[in-house]
């Protein structure tokens, strides 16, 4: 009994000596960044920038990793169930918030299987139709939509994507009914929108600027509370469509079990790239800001965030099985 009790204690100080051990020298080795988004977008830019300055923060390479899929739920649930090391991060976005009230069935829990490092960065989107197709304003959407029920269509990065919500907000906000159509990323909804396949896109607003300067695309309006500098002349929506607001944010997110000292030695190098001026002037040029949340302001955020989402998931309906 005694010697049970002896082998017990020896072995639970022989885990802490280890993650203590693991602590002290982090990393020693390269670091995976899984990205739930494919190569080209907003979301996969900004991670591999990210990942640079990480990698000069930390001294170790950090990897990027995109394993687009299910809304993000894929990358998601890969990182949920990784060794809680730090050596398989995910770079986690509002859909964490949004994907369980969206979604039947989620297979983690931003808060209960993983842990946020920090969220540093946020931005809006601009609501693109094609130049020389019917849509020149927000009313002529509305108006179409109402005489046509389900015949406007909008296309999205994927289901239980930010953008797919975007437009069911929308809708619902204006008592009307779009055509969901969702894509494996931005890349191939914006070429579909170009070709007029598609009529609406919710696009960043680094993808959608060069697609209105050349002239393609025309901006109907932005998701933001107020102008994306980017775009001084575009109104937010939410001045036609009253309370109307869509933000996207970002973060680094661990397995649930992280050592203390590990989370600390991450979230202090992202501190210091969040908060970096050279870093705030990359994520202006791409219409996006800075918004560094530590840990605990995170967890708080997302809490909130799952709330709020669920509301406005259950308002508009949306559904994704």
């Amino acid at each position: 009994m005694i010697a049970n009790k002896l082998v017990r204690m020896f072995a639970a100080c022989t885990v802490v000596f280890a993650s203590t051990l693991n602590a002290q020298t982090y990393p020693s080795q390269p670091i995976r960044m899984i990205v739930p988004y494919p190569p080209g977008g907003f979301t996969d830019l900004v991670s591999r920038e990210v990942a640079s300055r990480l990698t000069s923060e930390l001294g170790q390479s950090v990897v990027v990793e995109n394993r687009p899929g299910a809304g993000t739920n894929l990358a998601a649930d890969l990182v949920s169930k990784a060794a809680p090391d730090g050596y398989t991060l995910l770079m986690g976005t509002s859909s964490l918030a949004i994907n369980q009230s969206l979604y039947s069935k989620v297979t983690y829990h931003p808060l209960k299987n993983l842990t946020p490092v920090g969220i540093f960065a946020a931005t809006g989107y601009v609501l693109l139709a094609k130049t020389d197709g019917p849509y020149k304003t927000l009313n002529d959407v509305i108006k179409a939509a109402r005489n046509g029920a389900g015949k406007v269509s909008y296309g999205s990065s994927g289901n239980g994507a930010v953008n797919h919500l975007a437009g069911e907000l929308f809708a619902a906000s204006a008592g009307v009914t779009l055509l969901h159509v969702p894509y494996k990323g931005s890349q191939a909804a914006l070429v579909d929108l170009g070709g007029g396949r598609i009529d609406l896109f919710f696009s960043s607003v680094l993808e959608g600027l060069p697609q209105i300067q050349s002239g393609r695309v025309i901006g109907l309006g932005t998701t933001t509370s107020g102008p994306i500098a980017q775009l001084p002349t575009l109104e937010p929506i939410g001045k036609t469509l009253r309370g109307y607001e869509v933000l996207f944010w970002m973060g680094l997110f661990a397995p649930e079990g992280i050592a203390d000292p590990v989370l600390t030695r991450l979230a202090g190098a992202l501190k210091t790239i969040g908060q970096s001026a050279s870093f705030d002037q990359w994520l202006a040029q791409r219409g996006a800001q800075p918004a560094w949340s530590s840990p605990e302001d995170s967890r708080k955020l997302i809490t909130r965030e799952i709330i709020t989402w669920g509301q406005a998931v259950k308002a508009s309906g949306a559904r994704v099985d």
